[in-house]
């Protein structure tokens, strides 16, 4: 009986040792967005309209002492003259440990929302109706948030070999 009682107890102290143990990483300190490319992807053909969505790639650079892992990234999307968020994303930046001084692969991410226009696209950022959006970034690890920055989505159709090889 006493050993049903106390393998609860010892179980959540070798759990919670072991969350102790990992380094303590100050993300204001030791991460740095870098290689920011911001524009419209073409999401394509929407109800019979050209569609595009927001756009952000970038790459996280380590500016600490240590290896950084488990850091996550949301990408909120504000219209201008909005009152609030459009749309949020969360991915995870740190796949595997990024060394001191190296840097994450390059990291891409897209609003669901955006604008429609039956005209060409090339025409979208001319239409008086047409709505600029702020991207904010966050980092996120060990429950802890903080804020990356603020990018607005420049007036440029992106494709997805200029994100991929981050052409600006």
């Amino acid at each position: 009986m006493f050993r049903r009682l106390c393998a609860p107890v010892v179980l959540a102290y070798v759990l919670a040792s072991g969350v102790a143990c990992t380094p303590s990483i100050d993300l204001t300190k030791s991460v740095v967005v870098s290689d920011v490319l911001t524009g419209w992807y073409d999401f394509g053909i929407v109800d019979g309209q050209n569609k595009l969505v927001p756009s952000i790639a970038f790459r996280l650079q380590n500016t600490g002492t240590v290896p950084l892992s488990g850091v996550e990234v949301m990408a909120s999307f504000w219209p201008d003259g909005g009152d609030g968020e459009n749309d949020s994303k969360q991915i995870v930046a740190t796949h595997q440990p990024v060394a001191p001084g190296g840097y994450t692969n390059l990291l891409t991410v897209r609003s669901d929302y955006g604008a429609k226009y039956p005209g060409p696209r090339a025409e979208m950022f001319n239409n008086p109706l047409w709505k600029d959006f702020t991207i904010k970034l966050f980092a996120k690890r060990a429950g802890k948030i903080v804020r990356l920055g603020e990018y607005r989505a420049d007036r440029r159709l992106l494709t997805q070999d200029a994100v991929e090889s981050g052409k600006k």
